[in-house]
């Protein structure tokens, strides 16, 4: 799949704006030539229901041209055909100037992000022109303070063709400062529009957000989840071998999968995005809303060409006032897919009147409380951050789990081809943190991880205050199981000890703080119990023997055995048998010297050569064979350490 590609001519989206009967259509046609309504309904009535689409070349641009209704009842429509939009035509008749409608659009595409946009006041042929001096000055009130402040306003008059030339040129300058950021992304189409062909099958068409595609390209079909092939890419009604960012395509599918395309799925480069029930966002209430938008407010979200129920939850506060923004997660009612920086609306639940709108920052989270401080910093980070910023927030979000290359420049829009350089970088400066090979972490995300598990190490002993610490096994498994990866267990611990939170004794895993506490009694009795094993060489008494010998209690000698063995003092060979430490050294030389004379050995070579019985010898062969001293083979063993 091409990412990015340079060419001659500059592909752009022109959509249009405004109420109805201003007469966007017949505009759109003086302008093209084509008749943008299509339905014989449509026809019929006057009125666009339907998107249209045109194509119109200007200089060296090449505008898809999308005609939206502008009955109010077909918001939800006229936002699928606004999303991608990079010049917006607004159309306001002059014998009407600003209705409803032409207030709801500008304010739809300010929340979409359109910055660019032309004022075509037509019917000028309809009044003198002190009425339309009147108008011009009312739109230029409505647009004051908002990114479309400024827009050029041309009179045209679509019945008399008056006015074209210069609205022609006013569309070339605003285009001219369009920047487009989508096209080094990784590809992406919401479907507007389906249709089949006779002979040649299914056709889907939309205006494609961000990346390329050619033909005998592999797509995923979203949300299905379904792999699509492409036979055929059409662009400006042309075949092309490509069609990329800004332009409206056409794309004829050999393969649909099981599942038939419809208005509203998207297609887009493999592996890069998946559905989500959950989007976090910034949410921006509109000034013109008459209330607040409340937490656990029930709304409309239209999301490409998409419309879904969803549930607003504040993160901070428990309302948005108009005019106001505020980190929220929306809970949708069915998946849909959506990447960063994706612009939605969303309108009340009757959908009587836009409410507001807003920006995705995570498309793919996890389940939101509010107040939670490190997600609300993450999405800071997300909305204000640069690249890096953005990059390193993705991966720490990620925890353990390396988003791929993919992923990651749609999550934190960044170009594929700049990511690697991007995360050396972050590597380098350590914010990034190399763990079992090439996976990386965030350093932030590892250190809060690490605190964790200390806090964790520092609870078990106030549980187990008998106990010298976590047993080595016990705590990598629990980090294996909080990284989700089974390797990650021994590394883990070791930043953990890097960190210097906990230390090793032995075989447990202590709080750097923790120190076994003996009474002067358990200090006598520790003593009394090493004596008796270093005097008893290579036939200690067994526990039981132990705890009759010294006129003790099992848990006593069980917990000071246990710290023994924790400092190296002695070694368990099984649960009833302990050795001092100085006679399991002194048996490993033993066998060692066994071996440099006999080679392979059996166990009654080993009673031999240590003078003892077979119920020492056989524990102690298995405690070497444990740990790897030495190796089984059949009857015999060899040493291998």
């Amino acid at each position: 799949m091409a990412i990015n590609t340079i060419h001659s001519t500059k592909h752009l989206i022109l959509g249009t704006a405004g109420h109805i009967d201003h007469g966007k259509t017949s505009l759109i046609e003086a302008l093209t030539g084509t008749n943008a309504d299509r339905l014989p309904e449509e026809k019929r009535r006057g009125m666009t229901i339907e998107l249209g689409f045109a194509q119109l070349r200007l200089g060296e641009f090449d505008f898809g041209v999308v005609d939206v209704p502008g009955h109010e009842r077909f918001v939800r429509t006229m936002v699928a055909g606004a999303t991608g939009v990079d010049v917006a035509l607004i159309v306001v008749a002059a014998d009407d100037s600003v209705m409803p409608q032409t207030v709801e659009h500008i304010e739809i595409l300010q929340l979409l992000g359109v910055t660019r946009a032309v004022v075509a006041i037509n019917k000028c042929d309809l009044v003198d022109d002190s009425l339309a001096e009147f108008v011009e000055a009312e739109l230029a009130e409505l647009l004051e303070g908002t990114p479309l402040a400024g827009a050029p306003m041309v009179r045209v008059s679509a019945v008399k063709q008056t006015g074209l030339d210069e609205l022609r040129a006013a569309i070339i300058a605003q285009a001219e400062q369009v920047k487009r950021i989508h096209a080094d992304l990784p590809f992406r189409m919401p479907i507007d529009r389906v249709f089949s062909v006779a002979g040649r099958g299914t056709v889907v068409t939309g205006s494609v957000l961000s990346g390329s595609v050619h033909a005998s390209d592999t797509l995923d079909h979203w949300p299905h989840g379904e792999t699509v092939r492409v036979r055929e890419v059409q662009s400006h009604g042309k075949v092309s071998d490509q069609s990329h960012a800004g332009q409206r395509t056409a794309i004829n599918l050999q393969s649909t999968g099981k599942t038939a395309p419809q208005r509203g799925d998207e297609l887009a480069a493999p592996d890069t995005v998946r559905p989500t029930s959950l989007l976090d966002v910034r949410l921006e209430c509109l000034s013109s809303h008459r209330e607040p938008i409340k937490n656990h407010s029930r709304l409309r979200v239209c999301i490409a060409a998409t419309e879904v129920m969803g549930r607003c939850v504040c993160l901070t506060g428990d309302r948005i006032d108009a005019g106001g923004s505020e980190y929220v997660q929306l809970r949708l009612s069915e998946p849909i897919v959506a990447s960063y920086g994706q612009r939605f609306i969303v309108r009340d639940e009757n959908a009587a009147r836009t409410a507001g709108g807003g920006t995705v920052l995570r498309a793919n989270p996890r389940r939101s409380s509010r107040n939670m401080t490190a997600s609300i910093e993450g999405l800071k980070a997300l909305d204000k951050g640069d690249a890096q910023q953005r990059i390193e927030e993705c991966i720490g979000y990620a925890r353990f789990e390396m988003p791929a290359p993919e992923r990651l420049s749609l999550d934190a829009s960044v170009p594929l081809s700049d990511i690697s350089e991007h995360t050396e970088a972050l590597r380098r400066a350590k914010r990034l943190i190399a763990l079992s090979g090439d996976r990386l972490i965030s350093k932030t995300f590892l250190d809060a991880f690490v605190a964790r598990a200390t806090a964790w190490v520092k609870r078990y002993h106030q549980m187990h205050p008998q106990e010298p610490g976590i047993l080595v096994e016990t705590l990598t498994g629990w980090l294996a199981r909080k990284g989700g990866v089974a390797a990650l267990g021994r590394p883990l611990l070791e930043k953990l000890i890097a960190a210097r939170n906990v230390r090793r004794i032995g075989r447990y895993i202590c709080h750097v703080d923790f120190a076994p506490q003996l009474s002067k009694q358990d200090e006598r009795l520790l003593d009394q119990l090493l004596s008796i094993l270093e005097a008893s060489g290579f036939a200690p008494p067994l526990l039981d023997a132990l705890i009759k010998q010294t006129e003790s209690n099992k848990s006593r000698v069980d917990k000071l055995l246990k710290i023994a063995g924790s400092v190296g003092q002695v070694v368990r060979i099984d649960a009833s048998l302990y050795l001092h430490a100085s006679a399991e050294q002194q048996l490993r030389e033993r066998v060692r010297e066994l071996f440099e004379q006999v080679g392979p050995f059996t166990v009654s070579s080993l009673r031999e050569a240590i003078d003892s019985s077979r119920k020492y010898v056989v524990p102690f062969v298995e405690h070497l064979d444990r740990i790897g001293f030495t190796k089984r083979d059949g009857d015999v063993r060899t040493v291998l350490s």
